[in-house]
């Protein structure tokens, strides 16, 4: 059965699908995840990505490398059919699904996806006025897990420091905040860094060309790793390595839309 996990909250702007683009394709190509990724935001922001700018990268890489696909499979997909793609048969052989939900958390379509996630993981950005809306939403996630551990089920919630810049006090006073709630974090986090805003649905941050092309370094290469590998042991997913299904020596030139 593949462990099934979303990326929400109900703050805008927090970048969720960002997260999920940063670490799907590592999650994939590095450490040999089968992986789909169910985009339900109504921005479709994944889709687009894969769409507007991988699709034709994915072309210009087929001329020489006709074997070159994406690292991981994306549908979009309305809310209400969750549960469809989650029970069909065809879909157990994946290790990881992970869902990218509409930024809010009104309505039951969204507390319906978010109960049938082994885990939640929740943007922690340390903007003064981000943390009362992002514990109230943990909040949520917490009622949750009560709930699930009463009857028997697993369900799991993290927030993940994000958009850190080393040094300033408000990191250090929301890791507090959220603590003294009780409330669940990981212990590794992702810097303010501009590569991350260029993460793509077809090559991985950890691929050191497109890491350069990308604006990144090694300082990136190793945050990347390591909430990669305190997600594969928090969720217990298989531990593998893999070899990436995109060339490591793949021309960067090709991550540039006409």
């Amino acid at each position: 059965m593949p462990k099934i996990i979303s990326f929400a909250t109900q703050k805008g702007g927090s970048g969720k699908s960002t997260l999920l683009l940063v670490l799907a394709a590592p999650l994939a190509t590095e450490y040999g995840l089968k992986i789909a990724v169910l985009d339900c935001d109504y921005q479709q922001s994944i889709v687009k990505t894969r769409a507007q700018l991988d699709a034709h990268n994915l072309a210009n890489l087929q001329k020489t490398d006709p074997a070159a696909k994406y690292p991981y499979d994306v549908f979009p997909l309305a809310l209400d059919k969750i549960f469809e793609f989650i029970d069909n048969p065809d879909n157990q052989d994946y290790d990881l699904i992970i869902i990218d939900v509409p930024g809010r958390a009104d309505g039951d379509d969204v507390f319906n996806a978010l109960t049938a996630c082994d885990a939640v993981i929740v943007p922690l950005v340390s903007d003064y006025l981000d943390r009362a809306s992002t514990a109230e939403f943990m909040g949520i996630l917490e009622a949750i897990k009560q709930s699930a551990e009463e009857a028997q089920l697993d369900f799991q919630y993290f927030g993940l420091p994000t958009k850190r810049v080393a040094g300033r006090r408000e990191e250090k006073d929301m890791d507090e905040y959220i603590d003294g709630l009780g409330l669940s974090r990981l212990n590794s986090s992702l810097g303010l860094r501009t590569a991350y805003s260029r993460a793509s649905t077809l090559y991985s941050l950890l691929n050191p060309t497109y890491r350069t092309y990308a604006g990144g370094n090694k300082d990136t290469d190793a945050e990347i790793r390591r909430v990669c590998e305190e997600l594969i042991e928090r969720l217990g997913l298989p531990q593998r390595k893999a070899g990436s299904q995109i060339s490591e020596s793949a021309d960067t030139s090709t991550t540039k839309t006409n």
